[in-house]
């Protein structure tokens, strides 16, 4: 009971230094340094105290070795400036109920807190594992165009040719798979020359479906995300516009260039403003139909924006006409090496090597936003037919694929419409349920197609999941549909803790586990947002190596990746592993819904669930597995 007695103590120390917190401590290490031993206490926030010391968990470097060392083991630990050794003599974790002690687990051994007051010792539970794939399951990565198709699968690859093709089901049901056999079987049809092309929202998207093709050893295919291509397209065209985009352009800002309430403003913007607008010199800086300065007195014009939040009917807050106005201020202000630029360029070198407007209000000076390539390629073409001229011709593919394309505004999605060669088809694959971008405004598959140029596609629905265990899709569909069920959790584990830090202690020992019985095995911690993922890797980087995956750069090696939603759609692991499933990240929202959804879908083999406190109200507890028979 040794150390029952030493856990109290700490606490009534950190009480009478006016510590009043549910949770003062999570875990205690006594460290032998060499000189003396030592008592450390892993806590939410530092706290200097005469002998003994209170660490933050998260960010002091000593708490590694809660996480990468046994009871007895030496350390040695690289703190920069220099090195300490020493040994462990001795790790507790501790949990706590109305600020008291209640569970201590040390060495093979735990001490419950009973009902009656009295503490009890016993041998400590084995920790919940996250288990291992079947080992005839541990293939290599096969390309989807490897794949045999089923007959529904197969039959839409043979349509005509000159069918344009929209491709829908659920996340898992071969959208790609199907999207991509088809664009492959239309070149190998095509008599003489054929180009084609695939767009896809996110960077990761992109280097997989590359990966795929290579696979199979096609070539010959554009591979290209929207952003690539846009900002290409418009700096060829507009030659006024800025080369460096925002980095930080509002969420509400970019909602409304990319609503559908903007496409009739823009074009009572050209019925006033037939001709690109001047610059304050009057001067009009391009020789295209659309110009820099017509951004400028768009989306810097309160009354303008004022119209498309009124015809967004309430989808579009009212501070994004002042967000927007603000924005375009700081755009088209001069970047400070500019304004500087008469200084000696000695003199502007920051001490940390960044511009001079990185990490100031004006960070954003003398930029465009990824948004306004759509917006301008409109502009240029309702002056065009206005004018009765034709826009800047764009086409060059026979046939282009558009992945996930629940994803792309109605704008971007007729700009995506003019890169088809007359008589060109379109593949489009997506999942309306899959739709995470805060900034998109998904109105529907016939207003996608007929931005598209092809209202009349032959709608195919795929009905068999190929990536998801069946108990895993029974999940994504109850997290989905308040009246679908979950099937029992065969692939899918449930954990619940009390705190982030025994979250990522449970965490860190269970993937240790996983890579030693697996090592073959890609494994995902997909976070809801990328702070939420910076934390989750920070602290697993106590324990294991693992990839922290934006923008797109995902390698699709075994190992642990830490990504966010965001980034995953298309994608696919062996293992997922959600370590924010609880009510606080996922509430009952449509968007938490889709997030959710997007998350548990990527896993092909397991999947593990993990809270810290309550359960998401999405997640519903799995039914009772039927009484064995007999």
């Amino acid at each position: 009971m040794r150390r029952v007695e030493q856990q109290r103590a700490f606490t009534e120390r950190l009480r009478a230094e006016g510590v009043r917190s549910a949770w003062p401590y999570f875990a205690h290490l006594r460290l032998d340094t060499g000189f003396r031993e030592t008592d450390v206490l892993l806590a939410q926030a530092p706290l200097v105290l005469n002998g003994l010391t209170v660490l933050n968990w998260v960010t002091a470097p000593l708490a590694e070795l809660y996480f990468s060392t046994a009871e007895g083991e030496s350390y040695e630990l690289d703190l920069g400036n220099r090195v300490v050794r020493g040994r462990l003599l001795e790790k507790n974790t501790v949990e706590f109920r109305d600020g008291q002690p209640c569970r201590i687990e040390g060495g093979e051994l735990q001490w419950c807190l009973g009902e009656d007051g009295t503490w009890r010792e016993s041998p400590a539970p084995p920790l919940p594992t996250l288990p291992p794939r079947d080992r005839e399951k541990r293939r290599p990565f096969r390309s989807p165009l490897e794949v045999r198709l089923d007959p529904a699968q197969q039959a839409v690859v043979d349509r005509p040719a000159h069918e344009s093709v929209l491709l829908l089901g659920e996340a898992g049901f071969g959208k790609t798979t199907v999207g991509l056999h088809r664009l492959v079987a239309l070149r190998d049809r095509a008599q003489g020359r054929f180009t084609a092309a695939v767009v896809v929202p996110t960077e990761g998207l992109r280097r997989l479906t590359e990966l795929m093709l290579e696979r199979r050893g096609v070539t010959g295919v554009d591979v290209r995300t929207w952003e690539d291509w846009a900002t290409r397209s418009v700096r060829r065209v507009f030659r006024d516009l800025p080369q460096r985009l925002s980095v930080n352009t509002p969420t509400q800002v970019a909602r409304l260039k990319r609503h559908p309430a903007l496409a009739p403003v823009l074009e009572a913007f050209v019925r006033r403003h037939r001709r690109p607008l001047a610059d304050d010199e009057g001067r009009v800086r391009t020789t295209a139909l659309a110009s820099r300065q017509d951004l400028h007195h768009l989306f810097g014009d309160r009354a303008v924006t004022g119209q498309v939040v009124l015809r967004s009917g309430g989808a579009l807050p009212a501070r994004a006409v002042e967000e927007a106005a603000q924005h375009t201020k700081i755009q088209f202000l001069d970047p400070a090496d500019k304004t500087w630029a008469h200084v000696h360029a000695d003199s502007l070198i920051t001490a940390d090597g960044r511009g001079l407007d990185d990490g100031t209000p004006t960070e954003d000076a003398g930029s465009a936003d990824l948004e306004d390539c759509a917006v301008m390629f409109e502009l240029e073409r309702l002056r065009a037919e206005t004018s009765g001229r034709k826009p800047t011709p764009l086409g060059q593919y026979d046939c282009v694929l558009v992945d996930e394309a629940q994803e792309f505004a109605p704008l971007e999605l007729r700009l995506l419409r003019r890169i088809l060669r007359p008589g060109g088809t379109v593949i489009v694959a997506g999942d309306a349920a899959q739709q995470v971008d805060p900034t998109a405004a998904f109105e529907g598959w016939d207003r996608v197609m007929a931005e598209l140029g092809a209202p009349l596609a032959h709608r195919a629905v795929l009905g068999v999941n190929y990536r998801c265990p069946p108990d895993v899709t029974a999940l994504a569909r109850s997290v989905l549909r308040e009246d679908a069920s979950p099937a029992p959790d065969t692939n899918i584990q449930r954990v619940q803790v009390g705190t982030p830090f025994h979250l990522a202690a449970w965490l860190s020992e269970g993937l240790q586990g996983l890579l030693a019985a697996d090592p073959s095995a890609s494994i995902a911690v997909i976070a809801r947002t990328p702070d939420a993922a910076r934390n989750v890797s920070h602290a697993l980087r106590h324990a294991l190596d693992v990839r922290l995956a934006f923008d797109g750069d995902f390698d699709f090696r075994p190992g642990v990746t830490v990504t966010c939603v965001q980034e995953v759609k298309g994608l696919e692991f062996d293992h997922v592993v959600v370590p924010d499933a609880g009510a606080s990240t996922y509430a009952d929202t449509p968007d938490a819904r889709r997030a959710l959804y997007v998350a548990v879908t990527r896993a092909t083999h397991r999947i593990a669930l993990l809270a810290a406190g309550a359960w998401s109200p999405l997640l519903s507890p799995p039914p009772a597995p039927p009484p064995p028979r007999g």
